[in-house]
C-alpha cells in the first residue's frame, strides 16, 4: 500500500512538473531601448523583475537607493542588444523607479501590492512602441539629411 500512494505522488509531482503554467513564480521582463522602457509602469506580484535590451547599442539598468551616494540596489551590468538581465527579487510592497544607467530621465516604474499578497498584474510590453531606428554611422546607401532651422 505505501509504494503505490509513493508512486502516486511521485507521479502527481510529475505531472505538475510538465503542465504549462505550473511555476513555483513568475518573472516578469521590461524591455530597454535607447527610446526608454516598455512598459513605463510594471504592476506585478511580488515575484522577480528582469530587462531585456530591445535596442541597438548597450544599456544598463539601476535601481538606486533612495539616499543620494549610495551603491545602486541593482545593477543589470552592460546589457548587449538582445541580452537579458538577472532577475532581481521584487518581494516587498511599493513603488520602486529603475533608471537607465545614462539617462536617469529614462526611467520604468515597478509597482508590487501593499495591502494584499496579490493583484492584477499588467506589465506587458507595448507592440506598438518600438525602439528609435539606430543612427545612420557610415552604411552603404544612408540617406543624412541635415536639419535646417527656419528661424
Amino acid at each position: 500500500m505505501r509504494r503505490v500512494a509513493f508512486l502516486a505522488a511521485v507521479l502527481a509531482l510529475a505531472a505538475a512538473a510538465v503542465l504549462p503554467g505550473a511555476r513555483a513564480y513568475e518573472v516578469q521582463t521590461v524591455e530597454v531601448s535607447e527610446g526608454g522602457f516598455n512598459p513605463a509602469v510594471c504592476q506585478m506580484n511580488r515575484e522577480y523583475l528582469r530587462f531585456k535590451n530591445v535596442g541597438s547599442t548597450p544599456r544598463r539598468v539601476v535601481w538606486r537607493p533612495p539616499t543620494p551616494g549610495g551603491e545602486p540596489l541593482f545593477d543589470s551590468g552592460w546589457l548587449a542588444p538582445g541580452e537579458v538581465s538577472n532577475a532581481v527579487y521584487m518581494g516587498f510592497p511599493g513603488t520602486f523607479r529603475f533608471e537607465d544607467f545614462e539617462n536617469a530621465g529614462n526611467f520604468v516604474i515597478v509597482k508590487t501590492p501593499v495591502y494584499s499578497a496579490t493583484w492584477p498584474v499588467e506589465c506587458s510590453p507595448d507592440p506598438a512602441k518600438r525602439p528609435p531606428a539606430p543612427p545612420c554611422t557610415g552604411a552603404a546607401h544612408c540617406l543624412r539629411v541635415p536639419g535646417v532651422a527656419m528661424d
